[in-house]
């Protein structure tokens, strides 16, 4: 049986993979900014799609809704991150680049999105609130 979470994706990847048809015919210059920005909003949208939708209707499911909405959040950080990095020029901010600024808060961003699941995942095994 297919479980609902594989049913939502599965859906999510089809409606995505849709727009960004749509997209291309629309906007037919591959160096297009808008298509570089909606292509980053529809990746993050195949990675956390399935948990947005099921988050926003609040169903655990396999997955916890408040792991769903942090995972959400992590997607959406990173996306923004990347969309910034790729829409602007780099600038020198002392002996590093803008981008490897970037590139740091994405990572601690994922660091803190581990700890927080860790420990969730910790509470909920042991019964700790």
């Amino acid at each position: 049986m297919v479980s609902r979470d594989t049913t939502v994706h599965a859906g999510v990847v089809a409606v995505s993979i849709a727009a960004l048809l749509v997209l291309s015919w629309a906007f037919p210059d591959v160096e297009s900014p808008v298509l570089t920005f909606a292509v980053l909003v529809l990746y993050g949208f195949v990675l956390a799609g399935a948990h947005l939708f099921l988050a926003w209707l609040g169903e655990d499911g396999i997955v916890p809704v408040s792991s769903r909405w942090r995972f959400v959040g992590l997607v959406a950080g990173v996306v923004v991150l990347a969309a910034v990095a790729v829409l602007t020029d780099p600038i020198s901010l002392g002996p590093v680049s803008s981008d490897f600024v970037l590139a740091v808060v994405a990572i601690a961003g994922i660091l803190t999105y581990w700890v927080l699941e860790a420990g969730s995942g910790y509470e909920e095994a042991t019964g700790e609130s």
